[in-house]
């Protein structure tokens, strides 16, 4: 993705983001995934037009899924066009999305993704099982098995803003670069482990005046107030 792509599918995303369901509708299997060719669809004109003869329930699975997709190569791309960041060349291969500072020790599965429903009405969360949560209880496919897993982990303030947050590229930009810096300056980061891969959390959090806050679990630095955005 080059920096213009990013602009203009960014900046789409934004603007659908609202409009987007929460919910998945149909469930997701190979014969609902064999209803449209949603990798296809570059844009989300192309995406309704090939949805146009579909019941709502397909409708609702195939625009929440490719605004999931869209939304994971905004992300991926925060990362991957700093020159320190590497992405995973192989579009086909899932073993990993991006790798810091040309260490392969440091290759990531990027999953973006929202905190689980039975641990939102604490005011803490415990990272380990966040961890054990994602990894155990989450489909088994290929995307699932045990590998480097950098969670990039929603928090809105509520729960109809989901898709605007994660569509808050503006905010994740500042958010990422911070990451990446902290991730630098530290000649042994620190990771949590599961199965002997190395893990870490990006918390991303929205508040009821629409400021954002963060917070990077393993290393437990103070959250900041990066971006002010209005979700009305």
């Amino acid at each position: 993705m080059t920096a213009q792509e990013f602009k203009v599918l960014s900046n789409q995303l934004a603007m659908i983001a609202p409009s987007i369901p929460l919910q998945w509708g149909s469930i997701q299997n190979d014969d609902t995934d064999s209803k449209i060719k949603m990798f296809g669809c570059a844009t989300y004109n192309e995406l309704k037009i090939a949805l146009i003869d579909k019941n709502q329930d397909v409708k609702n699975y195939f625009k929440k899924r490719w605004f999931l997709w869209k939304c994971a190569q905004c992300d991926e791309y925060l990362f991957y066009k700093h020159n320190s960041i590497q992405r995973n060349p192989n579009d086909k291969n899932q073993d990993w999305d991006i790798q810091f500072f040309n260490n392969e020790t440091l290759r990531f599965d990027l999953k973006g993704t929202v905190v689980p429903k039975k641990m939102r009405s604490g005011t803490n969360i415990d990272n380990k099982e966040v961890i054990n949560f994602f990894y155990n209880k989450q489909s088994r496919g290929i995307r699932d098995n045990v590998q480097n897993r950098l969670f990039v982990i929603h928090i809105p303030f509520k729960s109809e803003n989901e898709n605007v947050l994660r569509a808050n590229f503006q905010a994740k930009a500042i958010i990422y670069n911070n990451y990446i810096k902290e991730l630098k300056g530290k000649q042994n980061p620190i990771f949590f482990n599961y199965e002997k891969k190395l893990v870490d959390i990006i918390y991303i959090r929205e508040h009821q005046d629409n400021t954002v806050d963060y917070e990077f679990a393993a290393s437990s630095i103070d959250k900041n107030i990066v971006f002010s955005y209005n979700t009305v």
